[in-house]
């Protein structure tokens, strides 16, 4: 060891037998550096990784032991998780280091909460204070640095394995494709692919959900989609899977030839998107032909990504058709049968249908909520009990044919009751003050247009709510219309009396359940000076995949009637509803 010691200018006295004797260190700091170096190497202690728990902890497949992977010499550490945890924000239960004191480090960014991130290694949660924060982002391999003297860089991996069971009475064998989520099912030939018994389906993993229920459902001879949640995630937000069901390849099929499954198709009515693997734009030309005809239509393509992609566009409705990729030599590489989706119309769409129970006016031909002629229904059962219809059929003023739809903005008792029309059924009157309704008829097909006429006499705004809000209508304002249309994963209730579950534009842009939406434009919701308007709505849409299960259309004589605001007398007539499928959707920005 070399030492060398730094005095600043200094004098050392001492007194020895009364004479005072000036330090000689002074002579000393001549020939001495001011520096200390201090050579004495600083010990090596390894830092370790000894155990290493998360949540949701399981063993590998194939394995019993779930304890983590741990490769001292590769400094790794490795877990498998089941499907009951967000490995986006896993929580670990325990890491254990050696020595115990070794600093532990980690990216703040992949942690839940940096600050709350213990900073050494603990044996348990209850070994660290109720406020710390151990979640960490594990969708990626993280790193995490032990501190000695020395810095130890660990790689921790977490895998996930989704536990899917997939069972069908028959069935061959089965493929899943994560990348496109398609599960591909081969049963034998000659089996009745409309009369299936599906006894697991579970796409979501062991404790994750599908909708429909699979084991619902009987008819997989065209492609099904399903909406699947994982059990992490919220009911709103599913990811669409497509089912399709092939029979089996025959024991002397090259498995090079046609290979029906590879194919991804979605369908709409008249257009339908199909996307393949490959590696190039030129290894892939597709075409399609009406089922049984020998007619082919070839269409161009392009990559994204991995996946050839092309458009048919054309196509016309509940109609079967096949579709085939083909390389540059013109071998056909993937081939799929698909039907096109059903261009459903509105039940009862010119309004011709009334029927009346009692007091109140139903604009269907029956007032059984059971009836399949029950789709629209209106604010009439509430304000029936009150003695009037504010919803009615007319034979005044009609576009066409003998009817047309009348609502008139009315004063009920001891509120203002806006006259509506929508798609749906009316649950309950909440006291005297409200209404719960419940918005959204069964329905499969995605339009792209609704289309109609309207015309609309509005009168002075002459009540006005007290939760009406700030920046829209003050009394002596003119009354404003209000048709929009919403295709809905679900029904939708709306309490009037709870402001929280009004609909607006934002609202269904906030909310995963709602996937199109289409409003006539505020601009366009104004007095038609007694004449009648045609209306064409386009529905944007939020994403090309996800399919509805419920339609939404809801018309009022007064735009803010929910809030209890509006014109006594504004009235609003409907006609001639029609919806439209086109191929081309709006696109939700």
């Amino acid at each position: 060891m070399k030492m060398r010691y730094c005095f600043d200018w200094m004098k050392i006295k001492r007194n020895v037998g009364g004479q005072r004797i000036v330090g000689a260190l002074v002579l000393l700091l001549t020939v001495v550096s001011c520096a200390i170096e201090n050579d004495i190497p600083y010990p090596i202690v390894e830092g370790r990784i000894k155990s290493f728990s998360v949540e949701g902890q399981r063993a590998a497949e194939g394995n019993q032991n779930p304890e983590a992977i741990i490769d001292n010499k590769a400094r790794t550490v490795t877990l498998y998780v089941n499907d009951s945890v967000d490995i986006s924000r896993l929580k670990i239960t325990q890491l254990v280091c050696n020595p115990a004191n070794a600093t532990l480090l980690v990216d703040g960014s992949l942690c839940d909460d940096e600050t709350k991130f213990p900073s050494i290694g603990f044996a348990s949660l209850d070994s660290i204070p109720l406020s710390s924060n151990t979640r960490v982002d594990f969708s990626k391999a993280v790193t995490f640095t032990l501190r000695t003297y020395q810095d130890y860089a660990w790689t921790v991996s977490v895998k996930q394995i989704i536990d899917r069971k997939i069972k069908v009475v028959g069935m061959k064998d089965y493929t899943i494709d994560e990348d496109t989520k398609i599960l591909l099912i081969r049963m034998p030939k000659g089996t009745d692919l409309t009369n299936l018994q599906v006894e697991a389906m579970n796409l979501g993993g062991e404790y994750g959900d599908v909708y429909p229920d699979p084991t619902t459902i009987k008819d997989f001879s065209t492609d099904r989609l399903f909406f699947v949640r994982y059990n992490w995630e919220s009911e709103e937000k599913r990811t669409t899977w497509t089912v399709m069901v092939r029979y089996e390849l025959d024991n002397d099929e090259d498995e090079t030839t046609p290979n029906i499954g590879e194919l991804s198709v979605n369908a709409w009515s008249k257009h339908a998107y199909v996307s393949v693997k490959a590696t190039s734009a030129e290894e892939c030309t597709a075409e399609y032909s009406v089922k049984g005809k020998d007619s082919w239509t070839s269409v161009s393509t392009s990559m994204n990504g991995n996946l050839c992609e092309a458009t048919l566009k054309g196509l016309s409705p509940n109609t079967t058709y096949t579709c085939r990729v083909k390389d540059k030599e013109g071998n056909v590489q993937a081939t799929s049968e698909f039907t096109t989706e059903s261009a459903t119309a509105l039940y009862n769409d010119s309004f011709e249908d009334w029927y009346k129970k009692g007091k109140i006016w139903y604009a269907s031909t029956d007032a059984d909520v059971s009836s399949e002629s029950y789709l629209w229904d209106s604010s009439n059962p509430g304000s029936g009990s009150f003695g009037f219809n504010p919803t009615t059929g007319s034979t005044d003023i009609k576009h066409s044919g003998s009817y047309s739809a009348k609502l008139e903005t009315q004063y009920a008792v001891v509120k203002l009751a806006a006259a509506s029309l929508y798609y749906g059924r009316f649950n309950s009157l909440v006291g005297v003050s409200g209404a719960k309704i419940d918005f959204g008829q069964p329905f499969t097909s995605r339009p792209t247009v609704f289309r109609g006429y309207y015309q609309y006499s509005p009168v002075a705004i002459d009540y006005k709510g007290g939760n009406q809000p700030s920046g829209t209508v003050e009394k002596g304002d003119m009354d404003l219309c209000s048709i929009f249309i919403i295709l809905s994963k679900g029904t939708y209730q709306v309490n009037n009396t709870d402001v929280s579950t009004l609909l607006s534009e934002q609202k269904v842009k906030e909310t995963d359940q709602f996937i199109a939406y289409g409003e006539l434009p505020a601009s366009e919701c104004v007095s038609t000076n007694g004449a009648w308007k045609e209306f064409e709505i386009p529905l944007k849409y939020k994403n090309l995949t996800e399919q509805p299960t419920h339609l939404i259309i809801v018309c009022t004589s007064s735009k803010y009637g929910d809030y209890f605001t509006g014109g006594k007398g504004s009235t609003l007539y409907l006609d001639d509803f029609e919806l439209i499928y086109g191929e081309e959707p709006v696109m939700w920005n």
